[in-house]
């Protein structure tokens, strides 16, 4: 599968999920401290989802820098 076709479809091109359709940040961030038994964090009023990620990686020791590094949540609240 190139690279244009796997962005047409929405799937990950590559690592442990190749072929597997593509899911909003959001989902990984939530369905991770799910299994981790941790209840996440309230999102703060007019703070956007970004800033958000962010306060929850730097509190969880960086293990959302994988989804911060996608460079595709949104910025403004």
């Amino acid at each position: 599968m190139d690279l244009y076709q796997a962005k047409a479809l929405g799937v990950y091109v590559d690592g442990p999920f190749e072929g597997r359709q593509r899911v909003h940040p959001y989902h990984t961030v939530l369905s991770r401290l799910a299994r981790m038994g941790i209840n996440p964090h309230v999102r703060q009023m007019g703070e956007s989802e970004r800033a958000y990620v962010e306060r929850m990686n730097r509190d969880y020791s960086g293990i959302f820098s994988d989804v911060l590094s996608e460079g595709i949540l949104n910025d403004d609240g």
